[in-house]
């Protein structure tokens, strides 16, 4: 069953039940949640019924159907424990093209009925299609707690004020954006907590400045880090920018699961960049920004990781700062850090690694990088990790030079591929063997190397403490377990909790 949520008027024409027992009651109590009314097709009917009979929020038809009580009706629940009936009452409805349920009979019906949430005017429906009903009851639950007790009522006066704010501020976006300040706010606080004088006097006073800017929207660009790709790794304030923006600007360093958080309005934008084919240059991506902002919207800039590493962010600040257009930073899991906790292994040890240097594999001007930017012979002579961006297609250029400034050939190197996602890709080996052009033929892109003695740690095991390390038989620091690994050499690391 591929079912679409939607919110069924039943205010207009009672809903009907068919059937009187245990069963049609517990739907009858779920459709009362929203309906005055609901008819109840049935001889014989259970006590619970019958209290509701009484209490004139149920009235009792029948239980010999014709089709004309089923046609028009907003939708039918069959639950009369008969296969014959409840097959008879679902091919009428469906003849009529009423909605029908049948309890446990997903083939004959045409919707589920949810786990509700309910707020008065703020409902939450559940569901799971039929595959996992206590599932959803748990869920329900967990959000029974998690909602305030209050978010109906701020509906509802939010209802009383939406033809005075579609009155005084024409504009569709300032609309919004007016209502974001509302339950952003204070007028929102207010009520929440119970003062609802206070609330309304709040968005009262922001209606009578709604005028000032109508005519000239001014929008904003946050620069937002969507972290490594996995989406549990994306920061709560990364998700409330996007639920606001009107568009996002969005790169390829990410998982696509970030988008997800998007409103169906806003308007997604891909400057996807691939080695030697650019979507648009970062000029063009600039100036997308500013244009956009002047236009009133609530721009998000998109990018994988942190936006102030390897993100280009310090170019688009800078237009932006020319423009006069406002900003925000937004940071984000950058993807040494989340690579490190996958592997669990640290980036510095005050015992081998005191310090972490961040590089990456190619230039602003070329994708050649040559590295001699950097001093590689004295950070050879320190406790020092290298974390190396976008370096898979200069890996055994950057190995060969540090073997020439005076590294360690044995020194331990971890590559790791979509790192966070489900198809992270590991693969351990060292400097000299990484010096081979096709070392990393195989692993997949975007990737991250880690250089240092960090690397070749592990915990023991999986329940080890921090910091429980051995080395292997070579007089190497083990990792992956415990599991030794020979040099020089390329192994790929196949982790049980990945698979």
């Amino acid at each position: 069953m591929a079912g679409f949520p939607i919110f069924v008027e039943v205010g207009r024409r009672p809903p009907l039940i068919v059937g009187g027992g245990e069963l049609a009651l517990t739907k009858a109590r779920l459709l009362l949640k929203r309906a005055q009314v609901v008819d109840v097709a049935a001889n014989r009917i259970c006590e619970g019924m019958r209290e509701l009979s009484k209490a004139g929020t149920v009235r009792i038809l029948p239980a010999e159907l014709n089709a004309e009580i089923i046609r028009g009706r907003p939708l039918v629940v069959s639950a009369t424990a008969d296969e014959d009936e409840d097959r008879r009452i679902s091919a009428i409805a469906c003849a009529f093209g009423v909605p029908v349920n049948v309890p446990d009979r997903p083939l004959l019906s045409t919707f589920s009925l949810p786990s509700i949430v309910d707020r008065g005017t703020v409902t939450i429906a559940i569901g799971t299609e039929g595959a996992a009903p206590v599932l959803a009851t748990r869920l329900r639950a967990w959000l029974e707690a998690e909602l305030h007790p209050r978010i109906g009522r701020l509906a509802d006066v939010a209802r009383s004020y939406r033809h005075a704010v579609a009155k005084k501020v024409s504009s569709a976006l300032l609309r919004r954006r007016f209502w974001e300040r509302v339950f952003d706010g204070p007028a929102a606080g207010a009520i929440l907590a119970g003062d609802e004088s206070e609330g309304r006097a709040q968005i009262e006073a922001m209606l009578a400045q709604a005028g000032i800017a109508n005519s000239s929207p001014t929008g904003r660009v946050t620069l937002v880090g969507a972290g490594p790709g996995a989406a549990d790794l994306l920061t709560v304030r990364a998700v409330r920018a996007l639920k606001a923006a009107d568009v996002i600007v969005h790169d390829g360093l990410m998982g696509r699961a970030a988008l997800d958080h998007a409103r169906r309005e806003a308007r997604l934008i891909s400057v996807a960049k691939t080695r030697g084919r650019h979507a648009r240059t970062q000029a063009g991506i600039n100036a997308l920004l500013v244009a956009f902002a002047r236009e009133g919207k609530n721009v998000v800039r998109l990018k994988g990781g942190d936006p102030s590493i390897f993100g280009r962010s310090g170019e688009e600040i800078d237009a932006l700062g020319a423009a006069g257009i406002a900003f925000d930073i937004v940071p984000g899991i950058t993807a040494a850090s989340a690579a490190a906790a996958s592997l669990r292994i640290p980036l510095t040890h005050r015992a081998i690694a005191r310090s972490l240097v961040f590089i990456s594999g190619h230039s602003a001007e070329n994708e050649d990088c040559d590295f001699d930017q950097l001093d590689l012979s004295a950070l050879g002579q320190s406790q020092v990790t290298l974390a190396v961006y976008m370096g898979l297609a200069t890996a055994h250029r950057l190995a060969q030079t540090l073997i020439r400034a005076g590294w360690s050939p044995a020194m331990p190197v971890l590559a790791i591929g979509r790192v966070s996602q489900n198809d992270e890709d590991r693969m351990v080996t060292s400097l000299d063997a990484l010096s081979d052009e096709a070392a990393l033929k195989d692993l997949a892109g975007p990737a991250l190397l880690i250089i240092g003695e960090v690397a070749g740690l592990a915990p023991v095991n999986r329940g080890a403490g921090a910091g429980d390390y051995r080395r292997n038989e070579h007089g190497e620091q083990a990792m992956n377990g415990g599991r030794a690994i020979g040099r020089p050499g390329l192994e790929v690391m196949h982790d049980a909790a990945m698979c």
